[in-house]
């Protein structure tokens, strides 16, 4: 049998879950310890995968039999941990968004080349469905012309509700959407965005709302809607309109209609997201560099930033100025 792949899962909280379920059943990694600095936190992540803890971050980033590092943490830690981790020959898998500066994640994608290592950012939306089977079926559009995507929750809490920890919001809230845009359409050029942000008395966000229009070269328009904090509401919807009829997605469904078919029902694919950590080591397991998922997630930061500009000054920013 193959040696497996040791891995330091950096985090304990929900996507540390996801990333330690997905190497055990890769059969390809092992997840052999994990960091937080909160005791009881981890400890309780060590006893249910039955893996070493620690709340000494070193303990993982200096340890030589450590060969890789999942990090699922505050997306404002994401590039010093990340630039430690490769500074000590591991090789990264990252939650999105990779950095909060482009400069931050050129740097590292040049590093991760020099150090011959694997740098993969978590991209597992690329694979959920809808956006998986109406990718596969795209050519019913005919001409694609406009897409809608809405994502609206009540849930607003933890370090994602503050700014220092979580980073701009089109970050972390719109990068989801704007990197399945970017799946299907290659040719953004311009970016405008609008938000409304509250805030506790405490200083934290207590809800968000934003938008972010996106023209691209193709003549397509686009339109994606985020909203966190919202109280009793939990939708998400998707709606992609083209010369041979639309897509429209909601309440679990999708949904093509068209004049000569009317409306039917498209099954959607079975798709298991965990393929995406168990491609990072199956990379990992080659020995050698790749960056190409790291380069997939700077083009969609770069829009990202483009938004938070327009925020900030309140008028559309062209791409090609970024």
């Amino acid at each position: 049998m193959n040696k497996k792949i040791k891995i330091g899962i950096i985090g304990a909280g929900g996507r540390a879950n996801f990333q330690a379920k997905s190497i055990l059943e890769s059969n390809i990694g092992e997840p052999v310890i994990v960091y937080s600095p909160f005791e009881e936190e981890v400890k309780n992540f060590s006893e249910k995968y039955q893996i070493k803890y620690t709340t000494s971050l070193e303990e993982i980033l200096y340890n030589p039999e450590i060969e890789a590092i999942t990090i699922s943490t505050p997306n404002a830690t994401h590039y010093e941990i990340t630039k430690k981790g490769l500074e000590n020959n591991k090789n990264i898998l990252v939650e999105y968004p990779p950095t909060l500066k482009i400069e931050q994640l050129d740097e590292l994608i040049n590093l991760a080349k020099e150090k011959r290592l694997v740098y993969w950012v978590s991209l597992t939306q690329l694979l959920e469905n809808p956006h998986y089977t109406i990718k596969k079926n795209l050519n019913l559009l005919e001409r694609p012309l406009f897409y809608y995507l809405s994502y609206i929750s009540s849930s607003l809490s933890g370090w994602y509700s503050q700014i220092s920890l979580s980073g701009p919001i089109y970050l972390w809230q719109h990068f989801h959407f704007v990197s399945q845009l970017l799946d299907l359409f290659k040719d953004p050029e311009e970016i405008s965005v609008f938000e409304n942000i509250e805030y506790s008395s405490e200083g934290v966000m207590s809800s968000t709302f934003s938008v972010m229009n996106i023209k691209f070269g193709s003549g397509l328009l686009s339109t994606i809607e985020f909203g966190m904090g919202i109280k009793d509401v939990s939708d998400t919807r998707i709606k992609l309109l083209g010369d041979g009829g639309f897509f429209y997605y909601e309440r679990g469904r999708l949904y093509f209609i068209n004049k000569k078919e009317g409306k039917k029902e498209i099954e959607m694919e079975k798709v298991n997201i965990e393929i995406d950590t168990f491609n990072f080591l199956k990379e990992v397991s080659k020995v050698e560099t790749n960056v190409e998922r790291a380069i997939e997630a700077r083009k969609i930061l770069k829009i990202c930033l483009c938004a938070e500009v327009s925020a900030k000054e309140k008028n559309i920013v062209k791409v090609k100025d970024f």
